[in-house]
């Protein structure tokens, strides 16, 4: 049985729920608040101490890229993970993107303005300022980040972008992420999430 270590409001959790949930792939979720990240137990598990964490049977991973990159490579290949070079090397651009701009940048504002996390506010600003604008082009008349499908960079770049009400930041004023975050949630088997606008609310 595949356990996902996580927080119900970690957009990079959400990143392998929906992974696990689109693949159809049974899991048991261990709740790993910040308290229980700092035990030595969950020390042995990840020396990072962070969340997600994916463990099947004796094989863990940590960080959500990672975890995206294995679950595409075991059960959606090419599908998922790209099916030509090109493909592979735009995909592997968005996974930066998520762990870079949008981690620096809207998953940054969400944690200093919903969860009080003392974060450089102006810099984490500066960096959306930047990443939105290239997303929202990027997106203008296409369905998906790559190609004609869902893929992993989807899947890494969309929980930080639907949660950024929580930073404060309107969706409305920016169509085709909000439109692409719709498209997303109305998948079969799209996993709830706290703060993920539902259909009709964007």
């Amino acid at each position: 049985m595949i356990i996902l270590h996580g927080s119900p409001l970690s957009g990079n959790t959400h990143k392998i729920r929906m992974a696990l949930a689109f693949l159809g792939l049974p899991w048991d979720e261990r709740l790993a608040d910040a308290a229980a990240r700092q035990s030595d137990a969950f020390a042995a598990l990840t020396p990072m101490r962070q969340i997600p964490l994916f463990a099947d049977g004796d094989f863990t991973l940590r960080d959500s890229q990672a975890i995206l990159a294995l679950l595409a490579a075991r059960h959606r290949p090419g599908d998922w993970d790209g099916d030509t070079p090109e493909e592979r090397g735009e995909i592997a651009l968005w996974l930066s993107h998520a762990a870079n701009e949008i981690a620096n940048g809207p998953a940054a504002l969400r944690l200093a303005r919903k969860f009080g996390l003392p974060i450089a506010e102006d810099h984490a600003a500066t960096v959306t300022a930047r990443i939105l604008p290239v997303v929202e082009a990027h997106l203008a008349g296409r369905d998906w980040l790559v190609g004609d499908r869902l893929t992993i960079a989807d899947l890494a770049a969309s929980p930080y972008l639907a949660l950024m009400g929580d930073a404060g930041i309107d969706l409305a004023d920016w169509p085709a992420i909000r439109d692409w975050i719709r498209r997303i949630a109305a998948l079969p088997d799209f996993p709830a999430m706290p703060g993920w606008p539902a259909e009709g609310a964007i």
